[in-house]
């Protein structure tokens, strides 16, 4: 983090104060694939390789952490080294784009049928748990309320990853990444974020398998959308005493028993 000098005004004493204040350190990451340029990602610089593998696989650019030849981050700039059929440029539709379209392709149903028949349950204090995981670990946005945090957990409450990101979209990926590269089962696992649940982030969970996605924060229409149809437990508003379950409460135990 850096530290800046701020002025803060203070509307009871109509007056300005000189100030300290830190603020999370954002800066560009470039992903190379197979030589070509990919993509820049913003973010705050730690856990890349996590960030990229997170993303290649929310992405659907990859099925397995296996499809990576080779990743190496060097500085500033990722290099990852895929098999030719899995270039982005030859990709497979995104989730979203597909849904919209209302054409499932046989890979996405593939998916749908996986995500249906996951017959995992959690707790309704895992979900608590989960969200003060959150608010317990994400020291940095404590101190600059400038980050968005994911974690995932299993369903003995056990936290299995942490990250912190200026983007959600980030953070998600982050945690994802780094329990595929553990080799985590993520089909037996619960997300949870502090950011909305928008089409995309739906969509990032689907992608991998995640039965349950949980935040503090609201889904969308459309996110509410996908998650139905594809299988995808949704819950928002989760703080204090309650979480609204939107989508398949059935994997929350006591919920629909």
């Amino acid at each position: 983090m850096a530290e800046y000098e701020i002025l803060r005004f203070d509307r009871i004493n109509r007056a300005f104060e000189s100030l300290r204040r830190f603020v999370v350190f954002e800066e560009a990451i470039d992903a190379y694939i197979n030589g070509d340029f990919y993509a820049s990602f913003y973010c705050l610089p730690a856990q890349i390789k996590e960030l990229i593998v997170g993303h290649l696989l929310t992405e659907g650019i990859i099925d397995d952490v296996k499809d990576i030849l080779d990743i190496e981050v060097s500085g500033k700039k990722a290099y990852v080294k895929l098999p030719e059929d899995n270039l982005p440029a030859s990709r497979r539709q995104r989730l979203v784009t597909t849904f919209c379209c209302g054409n499932i392709q046989s890979y996405f149903s593939r998916k749908v049928d996986k995500l249906r028949l996951n017959r995992m349950k959690f707790g309704a204090e895992t979900i608590f748990k989960s969200i003060k995981a959150l608010n317990k670990l994400s020291s940095l946005h404590k101190v600059s309320g400038g980050t968005h945090s994911a974690v995932l957990v299993n369903s003995d409450c056990s936290i299995i990853s942490f990250a912190e990101d200026v983007s959600r979209h980030n953070a998600i990926d982050k945690v994802i990444g780094d329990a595929a590269l553990r080799e985590v089962d993520l089909t037996k696992l619960l997300l949870a974020s502090t950011g909305r649940l928008t089409s995309e982030i739906v969509a990032k969970a689907i992608q991998v398998g995640i039965p349950v996605l949980v935040s503090l924060a609201a889904p969308t229409s459309l996110s509410l959308k996908i998650a139905s149809n594809f299988g995808l437990t949704l819950i928002g508003f989760a703080r204090g005493r309650y979480f609204n379950i939107y989508t398949f409460p059935e994997r929350i135990e006591g919920a629909k028993d």
